[in-house]
């Protein structure tokens, strides 16, 4: 050979190999800078792929018109010539495939392509085996013997630059492996919501590991299903994905999870995971797959799921960056619930504390529940009835009657007392903002929904619900409120997961929920499921006979409160306030005394009743429209006990007065049976 086209061959060999970025191109070329010097058909880069034990072909270069995507793309390290080369790092020469009685069954389609002769060299770098380049030639040479030396030569060289190029690559894979984990510990340290935190994931995670799916399961440790936390689709890729909650067994996601390892599938296995769902992704279009289980110390909360279309299975290299990326994945998840299930038991405690606030200041307002009155102890036998039980009561009567003690003392005295007594005051709340109060709301489920809510309901579980006027509840909320009350399970706001909830209902109003239901401003069905033990609490005018206990009671209370001394009520005040018709009833009473403790500065309380000072002139007025009410209250008891006057259902009992002198009134406003 003449050495002046050697040595020329090497220098534009030196040249044209350096600086590609692809093995197919870099060995192409080497085929063409070759040519000049050795007559071969085609050039074949094949490398050592330790995970598989095999040697695949990464670069393939020839003149002619050739389909390359057809040709064997790995071959095993056995059984053929390509394999003998590397294991043996010796040259080999085959100068007619026809006479080569070694490797039958791997040499046969090989000369039925018509390849008549081959030449391999190892690529090794000391120790260091890297793979084997192939010389292929259609027609018989023998002259490639003269050429060995420098083949193997260029072989050497070329192996250098193969070495470098693959230590480049490797060098590139690690960094962006590392610039992978950083991103996705800065998306995990971002503030996004859950959907977004998954999709900024999953971007990052496509530019190192391609796949045109990745889902992100949690599995749920009550039920033993998985639910869709995330999903993330590449490209144009179209899948029907409404499940968001089923069973694992029969998907990968059940091996992952039990054993704790990866579950990677280079090609669908129905038999081996017979599940419906896995079955809808292969009728997708997918071909490969993995399962990543996301593990924490404490757990495996869940799994990350990767699909491909085209088949290409996941390397080894691949799954073990995913392996990490699940890690880290499955800690700030694990993060998120807890803080998520510490949130809902800091609301949860904050509500309690005010429940215990309002216990306390039932406990120092106890004087509001004294009474001695016929009337009112007809009400507190009612309550020592009805408590024990779980029926549902409706508390009706005037504002300012104390229905919300009465409510509280039916709490006490039954079989949740341990437990939450929650009041909702329904005429307080904004309707558009009650029902996320009742039943709670998922974040992002409504314009200022900026996190998750737990309504009332759920803070009543085993306890005791109040619902304060509950003839305010608009009509749109009222069939909700009627399913919840009568199923005892409800959505939150935003949510489609039913929660199921033992909650005790008391409700209370003052104003005539029959009278709304005939002009259809309340619904039937949610008041008879409301009327199942009624309680009329009577206002304080029908219980005179506690006035006396009562204003001793308050002026007790706030003349201790305020650090005054206050010994005596005089009888003229006693009488006046108990002639008095109270139309606020005990919040008014309770009121009148502290006014008057605070303009009294002697030892005797010195009553602060303006209305009272200037109801003189207007007696006339004011004593038939006391008689106009008087009848009105009769006529109502009357109507109630089914024109009954005495016994224990009777009107008499009802209005909390003797039989005779029920009769006595009766006879005075003239009301007759005609009335009733």
């Amino acid at each position: 050979m003449d050495k002046s086209v050697i040595y020329e061959a090497l220098f534009e060999l030196s040249q044209s190999i350096s600086g590609h970025s692809d093995l197919n191109n870099l060995c192409c070329a080497l085929a063409k800078s070759l040519k000049r010097v050795v007559g071969f058909d085609y050039l074949a880069l094949l490398l050592y792929d330790a995970p598989s034990n095999s040697l695949r072909m990464h670069g393939f270069a020839t003149e002619e018109a050739i389909d390359a995507e057809n040709l064997p793309r790995a071959f095993p390290v056995y059984d053929n010539p390509a394999g003998w080369v590397w294991m043996n790092q010796k040259p080999l020469f085959i100068p007619r495939l026809d006479r080569e009685t070694r490797w039958h069954e791997f040499l046969e389609p090989v000369r039925a392509r018509g390849i008549s002769s081959l030449f391999l060299v190892p690529l090794s770098t000391g120790d260091h085996r890297l793979g084997v380049l192939a010389f292929v030639f259609i027609t018989a040479s023998s002259a490639i013997q003269e050429q060995m030396a420098f083949i193997c030569r260029v072989a050497s060289e070329f192996t250098v630059t193969i070495d470098s190029f693959l230590t480049k690559q490797q060098y590139l894979r690690e960094r962006d492996r590392l610039q992978l984990l950083f991103d996705v510990t800065n998306a995990l340290i971002s503030k996004l919501s859950p959907d977004e935190l998954f999709s900024a994931l999953a971007e990052q995670l496509s530019k190192v590991v391609f796949s045109d799916i990745a889902v992100l399961t949690l599995l749920d440790d009550k039920t033993g299903e998985l639910f869709l936390n995330g999903i993330h689709i590449a490209g144009p890729l179209r899948i029907d994905l409404d499940i968001n909650r089923a069973r694992p067994d029969g998907l990968p996601s059940a091996e992952a999870i039990s054993t704790g390892k990866p579950v990677v599938m280079d090609n669908l296995d129905l038999e081996r995971f017979p599940s419906p769902i896995y079955k809808h992704y292969a009728d997708a279009g997918f071909r490969s797959g993995c399962s990543i289980p996301l593990i924490t110390p404490n757990a495996v909360i869940g799994t990350l799921e990767l699909g491909r279309i085209n088949g290409s299975p996941f390397t080894e290299d691949e799954v073990e960056l995913l392996v990490q990326v699940a890690r880290q994945i499955a800690m700030a998840l694990e993060n998120s619930l807890a803080y998520r299930e510490l949130a809902a038991l800091k609301e949860r405690l904050e509500v309690e504390k005010l429940c215990l606030e309002d216990d306390i200041r039932l406990d120092q307002n106890l004087g509001d529940m004294l009474g001695e009155s016929p009337a009112f102890q007809a009400v507190l036998k009612n309550v020592q009835i009805v408590a024990p039980t779980d029926a549902t009561v409706l508390i009706l009567g005037e504002t300012g009657t104390g229905k919300e003690l009465i409510a509280r003392a039916i709490h006490e005295r039954s079989g949740r007392n341990k437990s939450n007594f929650v009041k909702v005051n329904c005429a307080a709340i904004p309707s558009s903002l009650l029902e996320s109060e009742l039943f709670g709301h998922e974040k992002g489920a409504y314009t200022g929904a900026l996190t998750q809510r737990i309504g009332r309901f759920e803070l009543a579980h085993q306890g005791t619900l109040f619902l304060d006027e509950i003839g305010e509840i608009p009509l749109d909320l009222q069939s909700k409120l009627l399913r919840a009350i009568q199923e005892q399970e409800f959505e939150r706001l935003g949510a489609s997961r039913t929660i199921h909830v033992d909650v005790r209902f008391v409700a209370a109003s003052n104003r005539n929920l029959k009278a709304m239901v005939d002009e259809g401003n309340f619904r039937s069905d949610l008041y008879y499921r409301l009327h199942v033990f009624p309680l009329f609490v009577p206002p304080l005018r029908e219980r005179r006979s506690d006035i006396p206990l009562l204003t001793r009671y308050f002026t007790q209370k706030f003349a201790q409160r305020m650090g005054r001394k206050i010994d005596a009520i005089s009888s003229a005040a006693i009488d006046t306030l108990t002639r008095y018709e109270w139309p606020g009833n005990i919040r008014e009473l309770q009121n009148v005394i502290e006014r008057s403790v605070v303009i009294t500065r002697g030892r005797v309380l010195d009553l602060a009743m303006p209305e009272i000072e200037t109801a003189a002139p207007h007696a006339i007025s004011r004593s038939s429209i006391k008689s106009a009410a008087e009848r009105e209250r009769i006529l109502q008891a009357l109507k109630e006990a089914n024109g009954v006057v005495s016994g224990p259902n009777g009107a008499a009992m009802r209005l909390g007065l003797k039989r005779t002198t029920l009769q006595a009134r009766m006879k005075k406003l003239r009301i007759t049976r005609d009335y009733l």
